[in-house]
């Protein structure tokens, strides 16, 4: 009897070993068949660069005209990218053709990004990228690479199998990869093998813990390898940016000066930031063109906010993106409007203490629902504030206010 159990025991052992392994095993056959289905190994690894001109198109949901409306609309753009694979490089120069905010604006300006650094050049000069930019491009750039699945490949034990995940209506075999600090979650055709989508799990200041995808389609020979000309960028599920390759060219003939940093660029540059880069932040009020380039991220280097009376018991909250109100009322103050998240909701909360001490903040009033006047409106609640919106925007804040936020920032 004892010996039937020792049988038993090392069996059970052999099974819950041999599992993870086809588990793993798994995992590195889909990251295997989507490499073969994109052109193979070695072609991928013969791509060194791309030549890239393209159209891109970009939304803001919770710059909507009403909650839960469409989508804003910001602009279009045209887009030529020199991309050094090899190198971890990427020059891409822009010509932005911005309807929102008012009043509309073109704008061209190229943004450079090496692994150390960055910097955005116009007609004013070149100067450095905050870190937090930094950090956004080059992860994005990783998302979208050629490269990606060969990196996954050559570090096996960096892939993980993952259930199917859903993107849309479908639901897709997965496999999550963590690249340098980054996890993304890949998703895969179960009939083409190509990349379908590629995750990360980010914090949104309005919705918390979100899909943040880069869906893939219309793949095009390039040389000797599949690039997709179309890719679309989602936050749990709408659509925020739209780029369209219309030219690529693989291995271009790069100029030997292509990323080379001004003198000033590299005295005053930043490496990436390495933790508390809010990446949706980051991005999407680079769309919106309206981003502070900042480590600060709500103020401009060497900021910072400020109270200014306007009358008595009336401060005005500057220095930022936003600004809030503080009235002072007999026995209460109220504040108005909850500009970017916790970083400024914090400061105003203790500022305004300090300032009427004894006098709990009672309301805040949300003056309308765009997310960089309400993404702090949480840090207000935890203060057990009232929260004053207009009844047809009740359900959208109860949501915001139960929304997970666990994905580190």
């Amino acid at each position: 009897m004892k010996y039937a159990l020792s049988i038993s025991a090392a069996l059970l052992l052999a099974m819950s070993q041999t599992q993870p392994s086809l588990a793993q095993n798994g995992a590195n056959n889909l990251v295997q068949q989507a490499i073969a289905a994109e052109g193979g190994a070695d072609a991928l690894r013969a791509l060194k660069g791309l030549a890239i001109k393209g159209e891109a198109k970009f939304w803001e949901p919770e710059q909507s005209e009403k909650v839960g409306g469409e989508p804003r609309f910001l602009g279009d753009a045209t887009f030529t990218v020199t991309w050094d694979l090899a190198n971890g490089m990427a020059r891409s120069e822009w010509d932005r053709d911005q309807k929102y905010p008012d009043p509309p604006v073109k704008l061209k300006f190229t943004e450079t990004v090496l692994p150390t650094l960055g910097y955005v050049t116009d007609d004013k000069g070149s100067r450095a990228m905050s870190g937090i930019r930094v950090a956004a491009h080059l992860r994005e750039l990783g998302r979208a690479s050629p490269w990606l699945l060969v990196k996954a490949m050559d570090a096996p034990k960096s892939v993980a199998a993952m259930g199917n995940q859903k993107l849309g209506k479908q639901s897709l075999p997965a496999v999550s990869f963590n690249d340098g600090g980054t996890k993304f979650t890949i998703l895969f055709d179960s009939k083409t093998h190509l990349p379908a989508a590629i995750r990360t799990r980010d914090d949104d200041n309005i919705h918390g813990d979100s899909d943040y995808d880069l869906v893939l389609g219309d793949w095009k020979a390039v040389g000797d390898v599949k690039v997709a000309h179309s890719l679309s960028y989602q936050l749990n599920g709408v659509e925020v940016a739209k780029l369209t390759y219309k030219d690529v060219s693989a291995n271009p003939m790069i100029a030997a000066d292509a990323f080379a940093a001004p003198d000033a660029v590299k005295a005053a540059a930043k490496g990436p930031a390495t933790s508390n880069v809010p990446y949706q932040w980051v991005l999407r009020r680079l769309f919106l063109t309206r981003f502070v380039d900042s480590d600060s991220i709500i103020y401009p280097a060497g900021g910072g906010l400020k109270l200014v009376e306007l009358a008595p018991n009336v401060q005005h909250v500057q220095g930022g993106g936003a600004n809030n109100l503080i009235v002072a009322m007999q026995d209460h103050l109220v504040i108005f409007d909850a500009p970017y998240g916790e970083l400024q909701s914090r400061w105003v909360i203790d500022a305004a203490k300090a300032k009427y001490p004894g006098k709990p903040i009672k309301y805040l009033v949300l003056t309308h629902h765009h997310m960089d006047h309400t993404g702090g409106t949480r840090t207000y609640i935890a203060e057990r504030a009232q929260v004053i919106v207009p009844s047809p925007d009740k359900a959208h804040f109860e949501k915001v206010a139960r929304a997970p936020h666990t994905v580190a920032v």
